[in-house]
């Protein structure tokens, strides 16, 4: 009785089209509620820090560059990021949302998941710092001298 079973289901799925796809061809559209990369809108952030104090990760960071101006820089790292938006609940004034843009991400390095947002001139001035730490230092400790 199994046999005649199993030889039923092996004659219909010769004449059947395959059920996988051409998946570096063909692509598919990510869901509509597909929790993805944390977009910010740098106008509406007031620098609360409570995206900060709630995300479970810590993979959040804001840098306050000058708080009268409100100008802000917010570094995000989606590899650490579990996609559980507190931080965008929690954001009472509407600076943060998930998208659905990162479909497919892939990086050879760490710091391919590392994210900047911001003005492009204060972001530059933040990645020199870090890259050359002990520079910064020197420059720091001559100011006080």
């Amino acid at each position: 009785m199994k046999l005649i079973g199993m030889l039923s289901d092996v004659v219909s799925a010769l004449f059947k089209r395959p059920a996988t796809t051409k998946y570096p061809y063909v692509k598919t559209d990510p869901p509509e509620r597909y929790r993805a990369k944390l977009a910010y809108t740098a106008s509406n952030c007031t620098g609360c820090m409570q995206c900060v104090r709630d995300c479970p990760t810590r993979t959040i960071k804001i840098i306050v560059v000058d708080r009268k101006t409100k100008q802000f820089v917010m570094t995000y790292n989606i590899g650490e990021c579990v996609y559980c938006k507190q931080c965008v609940y929690n954001c009472k004034f509407d600076a943060l949302h998930m998208t659905n843009k990162m479909w497919e991400s892939a990086a050879g390095s760490k710091g391919g998941f590392q994210m900047y947002y911001g003005k492009k001139e204060y972001i530059d001035r933040i990645l020199a710092e870090t890259t050359n730490p002990g520079a910064q230092a020197a420059v720091s400790e001559e100011k006080q001298s």
